[in-house]
Formats: structure tokens, C-alpha cells, sequence
């Protein structure tokens, strides 16, 4: 979902600074927050939800949905969320193939598992993240897995 004040080309959304608000209790949200700061500190700010609420709440978002989709907001006030967030970091991170996530059957299938992954990504044991980042910036949980889910924080 994408609330626009201005509107991007693909080719401007590169050049964009975003704020990216996540989930700092997530292994995986921290970790890729961090990752792609990393990536493009210029252009990447973090804010954790908890700290973000008020500026959250008053673009429309509660506090379970924020914590539970990737919220970001780029320059212009334009907010993105769920899998339209997700192409807006990796674009703007610079994360090679990156276009990819915008063509047709990529980006509906995107579109269709993002929520799910998205409600159930505190299944996913911390070994999965650990291979695709190399580490991961929380401590593991218990058993390698953390199952608090966000209305429960």
C-alpha cells in the first residue's frame, strides 16, 4: 500500500531519503534495518515502532499493524507499507537485482506472501537469518526462535 503526497519514478526512488520504522524486537527486522543502513547511511534513517508511534498513528496506522508490516516514509511524506516498502528499501539501498521485485509475476507473488511471512516471521529460526546475513544484531531466542507476536508486546 502506498499513501502518496508526490509521486516517484522508479528512477527517483533511488535517489530517495526514507525513514524506515521497524520492529526492533524482530531478528529479522532488526538485522535488515540495520543491513541496509549500512548500505546507504545517508539515506536510510531508523526509527523503532515504540519510538515512532506518534508520527505512526497520525498517517493512520495503529501501533499492531506498524509492528507488524514494514512502515516506511519517504521525503515528500509519502508512506509505504507491506511489499511496496520493501521495494522502496531495496531500491533505495541499492540492492543488486532489485528491479526485479517490480515485474509482473515477481511482484504479485511478493504482494501475496508478504503478509504472511510478515505475521509469521517469528518462526523463522534465527539460523535462516544468520545465513543470509552472516549474523544477526538481537540475541537469539529461546530454542533459536522468538514467538512473541506483536499485539502480545
Amino acid at each position: 500500500m502506498i499513501i502518496q503526497n508526490h509521486i516517484n519514478s522508479h528512477r527517483e526512488q533511488a535517489s530517495l531519503s526514507i525513514t524506515m520504522y521497524y520492529d526492533d524486537a524482530c531478528v529479522i527486522c532488526s538485522t535488515e534495518a540495520h543491513n541496509m543502513r549500512r548500505r546507504q547511511p545517508e539515506k536510510i534513517r531508523l526509527v523503532p515502532v515504540e519510538k515512532g508511534l506518534d508520527e505512526l498513528a497520525v498517517a493512520g496506522f495503529s501501533r499492531e499493524d506498524a509492528m507488524t508490516y514494514m512502515c516506511i516514509k519517504d521525503r515528500y511524506g509519502n508512506w509505504y507499507t507491506h511489499m511496496d516498502a520493501i521495494r522502496l528499501l531495496y531500491k533505495v539501498g541499492g540492492v543488486t537485482g532489485s528491479s526485479l521485485l517490480f515485474l509482473p509475476v515477481i511482484k504479485q507473488f511478493g504482494d501475496f506472501m508478504y503478509p504472511y511471512v510478515a505475521r509469521n516471521r517469528y518462526k523463522i529460526p534465527n539460523w535462516v537469518t544468520r545465513t543470509i546475513y552472516g549474523k544477526t544484531l538481537t540475541p537469539a531466542c529461546k530454542n533459536g526462535v522468538c514467538k512473541i507476536t506483536p499485539d502480545k508486546r
